[in-house]
């Protein structure tokens, strides 16, 4: 054998030039004409001899030659062994027994002569030994030879060992090919198709994998210095998470036969899963304490492409990434639309509200190509704030209006319609307010009925037509009753921004999004004062009443308690089912001037109260 590797021209019986019924006296001859010869060393003729000679040795030495064959098919197969012709070799052992053909294929595999068709018809060999004729094929030729007869026990344990020092001879090949990985693979994938309990292949590929060991400790060890670099706040995480991607090719180049070996066995490469918990345990960190969802998805889209055979970590993996991408956009989101979501913030704190710089700030975000109904939303949520809490709907109408009119963007349609009608009744809001200040002054009140006139529904219209004909009556100095239509439609409500785009907290943390289910929401706790909550019905732009505004205050600040309260996965689904509910009822609504601020200040006394009830829903589940 060279180098443990099954060598035949090593065989006794081709030293010794011998055949299977050689005696005793046979093989004492054959010593002396080899010796005579000095083809071999001495020592080497007479090892042969002996191996020969012994019973054990010489079974050894019997299934590790040409069995079966005849002196010239046996000639043939050396002269072609000499020449190195593999094509030649394979085609004319097709038609040879099997363990024949088997020991002359993996000597051709042991001395790197390989290939995809060799290793093929090297398995097939050993799934097709006939472990009786073999016994049969021995035994009448040791009776001849005046050498004991092999037992059934014997044989089998000398085909186990020759068996795997085949499998070595034949791993000993693929692993000094250029890309021995790759060659591997479309091996294991072709045999487990063709016979997936062979015991060859299962030796075949517990070679490989012992020749791959030192290969794949280099690649962890540079795995866990990419992992120490990218704990430092400062490190380059995307060049290292490159880097990461780099040394998971590079260990699935190897790897990837085992895995795909062992996921067929209903087993896990076990080092694959370790360098999984490792890196998984980095995408962690990235994502839950550092907020870095881009380079944590890319690792987990890595870990992904080079796992999908660890079927207990592909499905989280899967989540990983999907939930990586949703943290990831939202954060994108969020930072493009940061300076225009500031200084609506700011504005709402600094009154009289400088319009023209929100409205540069707006033209400037949505002419960089962002998401327009986001951005009309943001400005929405301003707008509505100054008309709603700060009693300005000339200012909130301004706003709104210069969104509208600027050529750089327009709203989707539903979204525009909706804003058009929002414009309208601030509008009307706005000049109602200057009509009454104008009272008695006919002129600056024809005026603002025709300024009204400009964003009038088709309802109102001939209402303020009447009107504006009885101040022009009234101005010829004619005598007529006139009455001034003093009634204010009611305010817009509006939710916040939030909810119309899931831009991530700085606490978003790094977990597969729960399914949402509808889960109907709980009658709120008995309040302790006489403060009364009715749940409104579902529905958009509905007018509510004290009651049903204080069920839509309350509750929020409840669900948002119960947001820092949910921890599994059963609690984030009954939570997202009351977010739910509380949407399709709470989401958009109007509501008469005054009413909104004073149920907030109700919010605010009872908070302690409000999150008390939270946690009793919570307690509930």
């Amino acid at each position: 054998m060279n180098n443990g590797c099954f060598d035949l021209t090593s065989s006794a019986f081709h030293i010794l030039k011998a055949g299977y019924d050689a005696d005793r006296s046979d093989i004492a001859e054959l010593v002396e004409d080899a010796e005579f010869d000095e083809v071999f060393e001495p020592q080497k003729i007479q090892r042969a001899q002996q191996s020969l000679l012994a019973p054990n040795a010489r079974l050894e030495q019997e299934i590790s030659w040409l069995p079966e064959l005849s002196q010239a098919q046996t000639s043939n197969v050396l002269s072609l062994v000499a020449s190195g012709d593999l094509e030649a070799l394979i085609e004319t052992s097709k038609h040879a027994p099997e363990l024949a053909k088997a020991n002359i294929l993996a000597h051709f595999a042991g001395t790197g002569n390989v290939s995809d068709r060799l290793i093929h018809a090297l398995v097939s060999a050993w799934d097709e030994i006939d472990q009786e004729n073999i016994l049969t094929f021995i035994n009448d030729n040791r009776l001849s030879a005046g050498f004991p007869s092999v037992e059934r026990p014997q044989m089998r344990n000398a085909l186990a060992e020759l068996e795997k020092k085949h499998a070595r001879s034949a791993a000993v090949g693929i692993w000094s090919l250029d890309r021995p990985g790759e060659v591997m693979d479309r091996i294991v994938e072709a045999e487990l198709s063709r016979h997936p309990s062979s015991s060859f292949l299962e030796q075949f590929v517990r070679n490989y994998d012992t020749f791959s060991e030192p290969d794949l400790a280099r690649i962890s060890d540079e795995i866990d210095k990419v992992i120490s670099e990218a704990e430092n706040t400062d490190a380059d995480l995307e060049a290292l998470v490159t880097k990461a991607s780099d040394l998971l090719v590079r260990w699935d180049d190897v790897n990837q036969p085992v895995q795909v070996y062992e996921q067929h066995q209903g087993h896990e490469e076990g080092r694959s899963k370790r360098i999984y918990e490792k890196l998984r345990s980095l995408c962690l960190d990235l994502a839950n304490n550092r907020s870095e969802f881009t380079e944590a998805r890319r690792l987990s889209e890595a870990l992904l492409r080079t796992f999908p055979e660890l079927e207990s970590v592909a499905e989280v993996l899967k989540g990983d990434v999907a939930a990586l991408e949703n943290l990831d956009e939202q954060q994108k989101l969020h930072e493009e639309y940061k300076p225009l979501i500031d200084a609506c913030e700011a504005a709402k704190t600094k009154l009289p509200t400088p319009v023209s710089t929100v409205l540069k700030v707006f033209k400037d975000t949505v002419s960089k190509g962002g998401d327009d109904p986001i951005a009309f939303n943001i400005l929405r949520d301003l707008a509505l704030h100054i008309n709603n809490d700060c009693n300005d709907p000339q200012t909130a109408f301004k706003l709104l209006d210069g969104a509208l009119t600027f050529a750089g963007a327009r709203p989707p349609k539903e979204l525009g319609k909706t804003l058009e009608e929002e414009r309208a009744v601030l509008h009307r809001n706005w000049k109602m307010n200057e009509l009454e200040k104008n009272s008695g002054n006919l002129t600056a009140m024809s005026q603002t009925v025709d300024d009204l006139l400009k964003y009038a529904r088709e309802s109102e219209r001939a209402e303020l037509q009447q009107l504006k004909a009885k101040l022009d009556r009234k101005k010829l100095g004619k005598k007529v009753k006139w009455g001034i239509y003093a009634s204010i439609a009611a305010v817009i409500g509006f939710i916040v921004i939030a909810d119309e785009m899931d831009r991530p907290s700085n606490r978003s943390t790094y977990q597969p999004s729960a399914p949402r289910v509808a889960t109907p929401a709980p009658t709120p706790a008995p309040a302790t004062s006489v403060a009364v909550e009715t749940r409104p019905p579902v529905g958009q732009g509905l007018t509510l009443n004290r009651s049903q505004i204080r069920y839509c205050v309350f509750q929020g600040q409840r669900l948002e308690t119960i947001r820092t309260l949910t921890t599994t996965n059963y609690q984030i689904d009954r939570f997202n089912g009351l977010i739910d509910d509380f949407n399709s009822r709470c989401s958009s609504y109007r509501y008469r001037s005054g009413v909104l601020s004073s149920v907030q200040r109700e919010a605010r006394e009872k908070a302690v109260d409000l999150r008390a009830d939270a946690r009793r829903i919570v307690a509930s589940w």
